[in-house]
């Protein structure tokens, strides 16, 4: 009896697990009351992966109707049953684990874009439109401003190829317009965090502390490092958010540049393969989905790198696979399943070691 072959494509697989290796060890470091929850989490985002990586993806692609509306109404759930915190309406509360629908649901609206992306329906733009504007104001009245913008980039990718030229300039003038009410309908810590990027010094203890200390912790790992458990602004708690949104920096202090040059290297590497897999993926909803999951993990990745070097703003998006977070490592081992079940799938697709 033949059976099938299960083929790995480990040009995705290495860095993943390189990556998520990495931040276990980081948080035995800087959190290792969290190391536990984390592990524990790491174990059901491998099962998850597994799964949704050798299960044909047009499986999923062809529920996308009913995924979209679980979706939506995941998102939902906080505000009922919820766990209310600073006056963000984004956990739900099991015990002592707190999970984030908005974060869990983001492939799942990836798969709804890309499919409408793909089709023949009459105004599509209108839908992909609509189909988006949905679940952003529902994320960004919790509010969650980061999950928002990663999530508005992975649409923006698949959604701008559908638009004639004449109106990317029209929508461009009109995002233009409609600034100013965006910056007042932000919460005033959302503001606070854009005019403290500009200048943090300008309240140092304040406003200003976490980018000052993170630039503190990047530039005195310097080359090597301190060594784990010897950084002193995290091992100290002088940087707030170590084990979240600060991750990279406690990382670069006690792994110094080389292990902050690692991680970049890794995420390239999982960009670059990304790529070659859209470029040989079966269909267009598969391209289409692969390349709004490269636009989001490039994005978060340059801006979490990016506000603990002090080049951008505190938006609260964490690093992928390295920081601390259960809902957002199964949420990624949901998304890079698909992108490796569209690997699988793929009757041209070769794991081209040239580029990797």
């Amino acid at each position: 009896m033949d059976y099938p072959v299960i083929k790995i494509d480990w040009s995705l697989l290495i860095p993943l697990i390189l990556l998520v290796s990495l931040g276990l060890l980081m948080l035995r470091s800087v959190a290792p009351s969290q190391l536990m929850y984390q592990a524990i989490f790491a174990l059901i985002s491998a099962v998850v992966f597994a799964i949704f990586a050798y299960t044909d993806y047009r499986l999923f692609f062809s529920f996308h109707v009913p995924i979209y509306i679980a979706a939506i109404l995941a998102m939902l759930l906080p505000y009922v049953f919820g766990a209310a915190s600073r006056g963000a309406h984004r956990w739900l509360q099991f015990g002592q684990v707190f999970l984030q629908p908005s974060e869990g649901v983001k492939p799942f609206l990836l798969i709804t874009f890309a499919i409408l992306a793909a089709s023949s329906i009459k105004y599509k733009q209108l839908w992909l439109v609509t189909a988006f504007a949905l679940p952003a104001l529902i994320i960004f009245l919790q509010p969650d401003l980061g999950t928002m913008l990663v999530l508005a980039i992975g649409w923006l990718t698949i959604f701008l190829p559908q638009i004639p030229r004449r109106l990317l300039l029209v929508g461009a003038i009109v995002v233009t317009l409609v600034s100013p009410v965006v910056w007042l309908s932000l919460r005033d810590y959302q503001r606070d965090r854009l005019i403290t990027f500009v200048d943090p010094y300008s309240d140092p203890l304040g406003k200003g502390y976490q980018v000052i200390q993170s630039t503190i912790a990047v530039g005195s790992g310097q080359f090597w490092g301190r060594g784990l458990g010897q950084g002193t602004q995290s091992q100290l708690r002088f940087l707030p958010e170590q084990h979240t949104d600060f991750m990279f920096a406690a990382l670069a202090e006690e792994l110094g540049f080389v292990g902050a040059c690692l991680v970049i290297g890794l995420f390239i590497w999982i960009f670059i393969r990304i790529y070659v897999i859209s470029q040989h993926a079966p269909d267009l909803a598969a391209n289409f989905f692969c390349l709004g999951v490269l636009a989001m993990l490039a994005f978060q990745v340059f801006v979490n790198v990016g506000m603990n070097i002090g080049v951008a703003p505190v938006t609260g998006i964490t690093l992928p696979f390295v920081s601390y977070g259960g809902s957002s490592l199964v949420s990624l081992a949901v998304t890079l399943g698909l992108v490796a079940g569209i690997s699988h799938q793929s009757s041209t697709l070769k794991i081209v070691d040239s580029w990797v």
